[in-house]
C-alpha cells in the first residue's frame, strides 16, 4: 500500500507530458452549499465533507499521465472551499470570491488547482448581469450569480490554456441566456488578449441539453460539449439528482471546451461520478470528470 500511494503522489507531483501536448483533467462539482436547514434526506456539510473531500482526492490523483486536475465547484461557501483545500493537502490553492461581496461572502464559483503545477497569469470574477464589474443581480434572478476565469500556464512546458466555470440561476430562463452571453463576452475577451489558446467552462447550467442555456452556448458555435465529443462515456447519463430517491434526474452540469474550429482539444475521456457513498447522498448532483489533451 505505501509503494502504491508513492507511486500515485510521484504520478501527481511529476506529469508525463510531451513538448506539443499537455493532458488535463476538468471536473464539474456542484457540491451543494452548507446550509444551516438540510432538506429531506439530506445530510449536514459536516457529515458530507469527507466523502467530497475524498471523492475529490481519488480524481485528482487518477488521471492519465498525472494530468494536472482542474476543478471547477458550485454553490461554494467559504468555510466548504477551505475545508476542500485543507483536505486535498498542501500545494492547492483557488480562484474565484465570494458572490455577494467580491470576498467571502456568499456562494464561490471557484477553481482549484494546484500551484506548484499551472501558474495563474491572470483572473477574475464577473456578475452575470448589466454591471458586471460590481456585485449585482441580472434580468429578474434573486440570487447574484457569476463566472470564475483564468488564464493558467503549465509550469513545465509554458503551455498556457484559458478555464472558465459558473453556476447559472436556477429560476429565470432569460437571466439564464443572458448569462451565457456575458461568459461568452469574457472569454473571448480573454482569448483576444492572451490568445489564441484552448478554452475550457465548466459548471451547473440548470438547463438540459435542449434547453435554453445549453442552447444558447451551442448557438455561439464556439464552445463543444465533451459529453458530445466521445462515445467513451462512463458512469450515468444523468447529474442533478435531488436529496431523496425517485426525484427525477436531469443533465445540468458541464464540461465543454474549444474553440470549436480550432480543435485545440483531444478528449480522451468523460465520466459521471457517483454521488451516493455509504448511503449517503454527498451532494444533490453528481460530478462532471472531462479528461483531454491540449494540442498545438
Amino acid at each position: 500500500m505505501l509503494a502504491k500511494n508513492l507511486l500515485l503522489s510521484l504520478a501527481v507531483a511529476a506529469p508525463v507530458v510531451l513538448a506539443d501536448q499537455l493532458p488535463l483533467r476538468l471536473v464539474s462539482f456542484n457540491i451543494r452549499l452548507a446550509t444551516s436547514v438540510p432538506g429531506v434526506n439530506e445530510k449536514p456539510w459536516a457529515e458530507r465533507a469527507p466523502y467530497v473531500v475524498d471523492q475529490l482526492n481519488k480524481t485528482a490523483l487518477d488521471p492519465p499521465c498525472g494530468a494536472p486536475t482542474l476543478i471547477g465547484m458550485q454553490e461554494v461557501f467559504h468555510v466548504q472551499l477551505t475545508d476542500i483545500k485543507e483536505g486535498l493537502g498542501a500545494g492547492w490553492g483557488h480562484i474565484g470570491v465570494g458572490r455577494d461581496d467580491g470576498k467571502e461572502k456568499g456562494e464561490y464559483s471557484p477553481i482549484v488547482y494546484r500551484t506548484d503545477v499551472l501558474r495563474v497569469l491572470y483572473n477574475e470574477t464577473k456578475w452575470l448581469s448589466t454591471t458586471p464589474d460590481v456585485p449585482s443581480f441580472g434580468w429578474g434572478a434573486t440570487n447574484r450569480r457569476i463566472v470564475t476565469l483564468g488564464v493558467f500556464e503549465h509550469i513545465e512546458t509554458g503551455k498556457k490554456f484559458i478555464a472558465s466555470n459558473t453556476h447559472l440561476d436556477h429560476q429565470v430562463s432569460k437571466a439564464r441566456t443572458e448569462s451565457v452571453k456575458v461568459i461568452m463576452e469574457r472569454i473571448i475577451a480573454a482569448q483576444e488578449e492572451y490568445g489564441p489558446l484552448g478554452v475550457s467552462l465548466t459548471g451547473d447550467f440548470n438547463s438540459e441539453p435542449d434547453g435554453d442555456a445549453h442552447s444558447t452556448v451551442m448557438s455561439f458555435g464556439y464552445l463543444e460539449d465533451l459529453h458530445d465529443l466521445t462515445s467513451d462515456r462512463k458512469g450515468p447519463e444523468t447529474t442533478y439528482t435531488g436529496f431523496v430517491p425517485g426525484t427525477k434526474e436531469t443533465r445540468i452540469d458541464y464540461v465543454f471546451v474549444g474553440p470549436k474550429e480550432d480543435k485545440k482539444w483531444k478528449v480522451n475521456g468523460y465520466e459521471v461520478l457517483d454521488n451516493v457513498v455509504d448511503d449517503i447522498y454527498i451532494s444533490d448532483h453528481r460530478a462532471v470528470v472531462g479528461d483531454v489533451t491540449l494540442v498545438d
